[in-house]
């Protein structure tokens, strides 16, 4: 009986192998992900950004920390 020699798959090491995971907590996703769209939005409108986080009830810093976010996402 004659065995031939199989080539033997390359290990993969954790780093290789691409893992994405969904957040499903409400709770644990920072507010300025919450309100990202809504920011982007407005401020697509031409509202400023210290009405826009008067209108949301948010700080400034945190307006345009989601715009930031939400700009990142889209592209």
């Amino acid at each position: 009986m004659l065995l031939l020699a199989r080539p033997s798959e390359r290990i993969r090491t954790a780093s290789e192998i691409l893992i994405e995971v969904e957040l499903r907590d409400e709770a644990s996703v920072p507010a300025y992900m919450k309100i990202s769209e809504k920011v982007l939005h407005l401020r697509r409108l031409g509202m400023a950004y210290s009405k826009i986080s008067e209108h949301l009830g948010v700080n400034l810093w945190m307006a345009k920390k989601a715009a930031r976010w939400a700009k990142a996402q889209n592209k």
